[in-house]
Formats: C-alpha cells, sequence, structure tokens
C-alpha cells in the first residue's frame, strides 16, 4: 500500500495578511483532505524553524499558504530551502522581488513592460511637496491585499492618510484611470483571464474580501487584440522574476489613453479561498479548486533559487 503524502500548510505568519493566510490555509485543508492527502496545519511564528527542523522528516511538502512580509518576501523561502524539503510556489528570488514593488517595476520597465511612474518617498517628503498631480497613489513597498493603498484625491487630507501610515517610506505612484484585470498562471503558462469590476475607485481590501458588488467575469467586450496584449506582458513578468508555480499578474488598461496597458504588480501566494481570483480563473478554465491545489503540490520542488 502506497503511503498518502504528507503535506504542512504555513499558515497565519507575523504580516497584516495573517487572517487571509488563515481563511487559505483552511480552503487548502479542506482540498487537500478530499484528494487523501495526510494534512498538519502548521501556525507560523518566531518558532517556526526549530519546529521545522525537529519535524521536517513527517513532512513530504510544505504548502505556503501564507501572505504578505515573511511569508511571500523570500524569507520562509529561504528556510524551507534550507531545511531541503519541497515547497509550493516561487523560490527565494523572485518571491523577494516580486514582493518589492519598487524593485519588480524597475525590472518591468527594463524588459519592455509599462508601469505607473513613481517613487519611494518619506513621509516628510510626501508632505513637503507633492509628487503628482492628483489625484495620486500612495502604497507600502512591500505589502499585499491592499493592505495600506490609499488613492489621494482632490480633497484628501494627505496629513491625515500619512499620520495613519506606520512605515517610515511609502511607494507614491501617479494613479491611472481604467478598468482592472488579471492572468494567473501556471509555472508560466496562462491559464486565464479576468476583468474585475469594483464599486469603489479601485480593487481595495474591501473590494476583494467585504463587498458582494464587485464584478468578476471573463472579459468578452474586450478586443482579441487587447486581449492578446495583456497576456504577452503577463508571461513577460513571470519570465523576467523567474517565477514558478502558481502566480497573478495584476494590470489597469487605461482605454481614454491610447488603450495603455500597465502591470501593477505580480503576485507570487495568490490567495486561495474558493473565492479568490486564481481559483475563479482555474474554475472558468475547467479545473475545479481540489484538482487546483492537487497540482500546486504536485509541483513543489526546492532549489528554485
Amino acid at each position: 500500500m502506497i503511503k498518502e503524502k504528507t503535506i504542512a500548510i504555513l499558515k497565519g505568519g507575523l504580516s497584516a495578511e495573517h487572517d487571509v493566510s488563515n481563511k487559505s490555509a483552511h480552503s487548502v485543508k479542506i482540498a487537500l483532505e478530499a484528494k487523501g492527502y495526510n494534512v498538519l496545519e502548521v501556525n507560523v511564528d518566531n518558532e517556526f524553524l526549530s519546529w521545522a527542523v525537529k519535524n521536517k522528516n513527517k513532512v513530504d511538502v510544505f504548502f505556503n499558504a501564507l501572505h504578505g512580509q515573511w511569508g511571500e518576501d523570500g524569507k520562509i523561502q529561504g528556510a524551507l530551502e534550507y531545511l531541503g524539503i519541497p515547497y509550493t510556489h516561487s523560490g527565494l528570488t523572485a518571491s523577494c522581488l516580486g514582493m518589492d514593488k519598487e524593485l519588480s517595476k524597475k525590472i518591468f520597465k527594463n524588459a519592455g513592460i509599462k508601469v505607473p511612474e513613481g517613487m519611494v518617498l518619506t513621509k516628510n517628503k510626501i508632505l513637503k511637496k507633492e509628487p503628482f498631480k492628483r489625484p495620486f497613489v500612495i502604497k507600502p513597498v512591500a505589502e499585499g491585499s491592499s493592505f495600506g493603498v490609499y488613492i489621494i484625491k482632490k480633497n484628501t487630507s494627505i496629513k491625515n492618510i500619512v499620520n495613519k501610515i506606520k512605515q517610515k517610506a511609502m511607494l507614491v505612484e501617479e494613479y491611472i484611470q481604467g478598468n482592472d484585470y488579471t492572468v494567473a498562471l501556471m509555472n508560466g503558462k496562462v491559464l486565464g483571464v479576468l476583468e474585475i469590476i469594483p464599486k469603489q475607485s479601485f480593487y481595495n481590501f474591501s473590494a476583494k474580501y467585504k463587498s458582494k458588488e464587485t464584478i468578476y467575469r471573463y472579459p468578452n467586450k474586450t478586443s482579441s487584440e487587447m486581449i492578446k496584449k495583456i497576456i504577452k506582458y503577463s508571461k513577460l513578468a513571470n519570465k523576467v522574476l523567474k517565477c514558478t508555480g502558481i502566480t497573478r499578474v495584476d494590470f489597469r488598461v487605461n482605454y481614454k489613453n491610447k488603450d495603455e496597458i500597465y502591470v501593477l504588480e505580480i503576485n507570487t501566494q495568490p490567495g486561495l479561498t474558493k473565492s479568490s481570483l486564481v481559483p475563479k480563473i482555474a474554475k472558468q478554465s475547467g479545473i475545479s479548486f481540489d484538482n487546483l491545489i492537487d497540482w500546486i503540490v504536485k509541483d513543489a520542488k526546492v532549489n528554485k533559487t
């Protein structure tokens, strides 16, 4: 009788996305058990590495369901490479670059991918002189789920916004008026494209996790030429960062200005609840949630750097 693999799901973590991670982990656990795997749930904290060294012989694959800092910025990936146990999603370098919005934007730009103009500024510099004509965007350099993202509009009190920010410096970008699209990839192969229509001015945390009014649809009304360009840039963005496993590339298309396509960011640890974007795209492409999770496990490996 073949022994079923034991999958350790890494969840929780030390970032602002702790709760989002737990929701992903819960959905992953149900899917893995449905596929017959043995499952261990591991709450990642400051003692994780000690636990992992002691228990690594009990684990066949680490399923990384962490989000945000420490979970998708290369740190946990470095620890898992050290352990020598197969793990899911991208490796150390791709994770580090993908999480750093400033670095990844520079790499995308050098590869010929259009990105919003921006710069990293301290709070004092932002208050002293606004770098862009309003509206413009303030966001953390390394964070996900739209945590800490603010649109500075005509009547926004920038002082009130800056006082809410804990980081010493933030990424400040031009605001791109347009439509939101996202592309899911499996080892660089496009799984599908989704158009996102939030009720709010942008696809923020509330629109992602709380609003029932956000519309998700296959972009039937988008020209085939535009879809081809979006797919082209998603593949290129994935390639230049050397991402592996499941990834998601987010776009904004400005139809009022010669149909310009901007890559907003790449996500090397996309959410994996059944209502998350990648599972939505997978379902649209005929792949069930359970089969998607099974593929991710079977794709797990080490030496990704």
